[in-house]
């Protein structure tokens, strides 16, 4: 088995801080889906095959955990379903789970409709004025105004979800700097970054925590996510879940939810505005589901194809681009032993390029999602909201949420990318362009 040389002592760790994603993916090119690399004194592996990720993710998950680095997430995230494990994990996630169910995620469709309808009156501003615009930033906003609404219902202040939105912005910043550092030293140091860092922890603790004192305190059972979060029952003990993790699942689902949603758009509409073919599909399937009235959440349904453009965005650019595990005991991958303490590494990228797995991988093709196609391809080749038992709790809202979007916004107006066609990506913890997309709107024009 072979892998890249790496140097003495550090292994590969300087090509991996330097070009994460381009690193990773010349290794899979040059040796396959099973590949040895140097880290320090030890050995990690790149998975890159269904079946290796069957394996951890699914068939032994019990054996793989979540790896140290996670650790630079929890004075945000505390123990919410993204950092926590085994019994806290297993009891929170039967907790959490019940808020995303079928029915639960249609009844937040109004929400989604209410908060894009008013949107709209944003994008009709740029169309009216021809100003150039910030598309990343913009679908950032509306993709955490969305979370805010279903989350906290109507009960939250403009200026303390003007704070939060601040504050989840500089603490993802921040927390992306500090993934591929070695240490934690630097985190103590009196830095101006530091700083920041602590004030917005600081703020989404005050303000999280407040919300949650004053519903208990009201007693009123509210038909938003936290309400239903506040009543969920563990079935063995009839217990809820404490103020402490309450506060933990609720910035888990806003930072993880609205971020990962608002990449997603960014590349959408970029990868749209070179495919006018798939863009005018979407258009038809738009115009004839919705016939000029603002939907409803069963339209959701006639917006099939539009799915299928949200999934093949998801395939070639997956937010979340990594996954890593450490095994707890020994263990053997497809006949390759794995010793206990070592780290597997697992990247939606590749594996959503897979050459022996997608035909054509680099094309956009949407109609790879056609139920035909997709029955016979394992559920392992595409996981871009993770796979196995931990898979997202909210991945159907949040592909939801994005049909109704883009159904929404390019019935209306034509959308002209300023920026580069072909960013570079930054690829630290969700994969974004580098630099943020820039856009123009203009009314649709029919042909």
């Amino acid at each position: 088995m072979r892998g890249p040389k790496g140097h003495p002592i550090l292994g590969v760790i300087p090509e991996l801080r330097a070009d994460t994603l381009g690193f990773l993916s010349s290794v899979a090119r040059t040796y396959g889906d099973f590949v040895p690399l140097k880290v320090f004194m030890s050995t990690a592996y790149l998975l890159n095959h269904p079946k290796h990720i069957e394996h951890v993710l699914q068939t032994n998950y019990r054996n793989y955990r979540k790896t140290k680095m996670m650790d630079k997430f929890k004075p945000i995230l505390g123990e919410g379903l993204f950092i926590s494990e085994d019994e806290l994990w297993t009891r929170q996630r039967k907790l959490v789970q019940p808020s995303f169910h079928r029915q639960r995620i249609a009844a937040m469709a109004g929400t989604m409709i209410d908060v894009i309808k008013t949107h709209i009156a944003t994008w009709d501003r740029f169309a009216a004025s021809g100003e150039e615009f910030n598309l990343s930033l913009d679908m950032s906003y509306v993709a955490l105004e969305v979370a805010l609404r279903t989350m906290f219902g109507n009960s939250l202040p403009r200026e303390e979800a003007n704070a939060i939105s601040e504050a989840l912005h500089v603490a993802n910043e921040i927390t992306a700097k500090r993934i591929w550092e070695m240490t934690r030293i630097s985190e103590y140091l009196p830095t101006r970054e530091n700083r920041a860092y602590k004030e917005a922890a600081g703020t989404l603790d005050r303000i999280v925590n407040r919300i949650i004192r004053d519903r208990r305190a009201s007693g009123a059972s509210q038909d938003d996510l936290l309400g239903v979060l506040i009543d969920a029952r563990d079935s063995d003990t009839d217990e809820g879940m404490s103020d402490k993790q309450l506060r933990d699942e609720v910035l888990t689902l806003l930072l993880s939810g609205h971020e990962t949603t608002a990449v997603m758009l960014g590349w959408a509409f970029l990868m749209l505005s070179q495919r006018p073919e798939i863009l005018e599909r979407m258009r038809d399937e738009a115009d004839l589901a919705l016939a000029g009235r603002d939907p409803v959440g069963e339209d959701i349904r006639s917006l099939d194809y539009t799915k299928r453009v949200v999934q093949e965005v998801a395939r070639l650019k997956p937010p979340i681009w990594w996954v890593a595990r450490t095994a707890i005991s020994d263990d053997t991958i497809c006949g390759e032993s794995i010793k206990a303490g070592t780290t597997v590494l697992i990247s939606q990228f590749l594996v959503h390029r897979n050459p022996s797995v997608w035909e054509d991988p680099e094309r956009f093709d949407p109609d790879r999602f056609e139920a035909e196609r997709v029955v016979n391809r394992s559920k392992f080749a595409y996981l871009p909201f993770g796979a196995g038992p931990r898979v997202c709790v909210a991945s159907a809202f949040a592909t939801m949420e994005m049909q109704f979007l883009l159904a929404m916004m390019l019935r209306r107006f034509d959308v002209q990318i300023t920026s580069a066609l072909d960013p570079e990506m930054s690829n630290l913890i969700t994969l974004r362009p580098k630099y943020d997309i820039m856009a123009k709107v203009t009314p649709r024009r029919r042909h």
